[in-house]
Parts: structure tokens; C-alpha cells; sequence
């Protein structure tokens, strides 16, 4: 019997293996039923809905091989990010480098807790934003409660 520890990997490997990447993994009761709920990418972005059904059709065999929680039903769920994805990786501010983004901080920034700026680059452990024209701030991804990409319309 496998847990959601020991099929992340597998499921990592056989969506890189359909071209596409692991956003987020769950696991979770919902009433009196369970959901394993898979949220897929792809490299650019741009996840299809024959994307998603491919995906649930391989993953349901492979999680029947794996034995993924036998004793317990659960539906399975595949999904995209979705436009306003939440940002929770180094490489996914990196991949929005100069596009505007809303963090949630747990410490603030000149007091406050929410700020908006500019994404000028991501190492493994600080976030580079340009808060203004003249103002650049360094913040420790740990610090970061939430942020998402500001997505404007013209």
C-alpha cells in the first residue's frame, strides 16, 4: 500500500514522461468521501483539456499498480493552475520576471503585510521585486504567506 509520499515521485516521473509537470499534489476528505486532487503544467504553460484526460486515464492505471490507498475510494482529480495560480516555487516567479505580483507576507515591509511590485528575479531563497521606480527590495521566499501574479487587462 502506497501513501501520497511514496506515488508523488511516480506521478512526477510519468507526467514528465507526457511532456508535462507536477504543480501541486493533495490528498484530502471531503464529507464522507476522498480526493486525490492533481494539479498538472506545462512547460510555457497552456494545459489543455486533453491534457487533463490523458492524464487521469495514465495516472488511474498507475496509481492501481502503485496501490495507492486500497482500502479507502477516493475520486480522482486533474486540473490545471488556471490563470491566477498561486505562486508557491522559486521557478514559478521566476518564470513571471518582470510581471507585476501580490504577495501576503508574514513579517512586513515598512509595515505592511500586502505589497505589490514587479518581479525582477528569483534565486533558491530571495525574491527580487521593484516596488516602484526607484525602490528594489530583497524578500526571503519563507516570508512570502501567499503571492499571485497581478494579471492586467488591457
Amino acid at each position: 500500500m502506497a501513501g501520497i509520499e511514496q506515488v508523488t515521485p511516480v506521478i512526477e516521473t510519468k507526467l514528465k514522461d507526457l511532456g508535462l509537470e507536477l504543480f501541486d499534489v493533495r490528498f484530502f476528505n471531503a464529507g464522507s468521501r476522498s480526493i486525490l486532487r492533481i494539479t498538472i503544467d506545462a512547460p510555457g504553460g497552456g494545459v489543455k483539456i486533453s491534457d487533463c484526460e490523458r492524464v487521469s486515464s495514465e495516472l488511474s492505471l498507475l496509481l492501481d499498480v502503485e496501490k495507492f490507498s486500497p482500502n479507502r475510494p477516493y475520486t480522482l482529480e486533474i486540473s490545471s493552475p488556471g490563470i491566477d495560480r498561486p505562486l508557491k516555487t522559486p521557478r514559478d516567479y521566476r518564470r513571471i520576471t518582470g510581471r507585476p505580483v501580490i504577495l501576503h507576507l508574514t513579517n512586513g515591509i515598512n509595515g505592511k503585510k500586502t505589497i505589490q511590485g514587479e518581479v525582477v528575479g528569483c534565486t533558491e531563497e530571495i525574491l527580487t521585486i521593484k516596488l516602484d521606480e526607484s525602490q528594489q527590495v530583497d524578500i526571503e521566499l519563507k516570508d512570502i504567506y501567499s503571492g499571485k501574479e497581478e494579471i492586467r487587462f488591457k
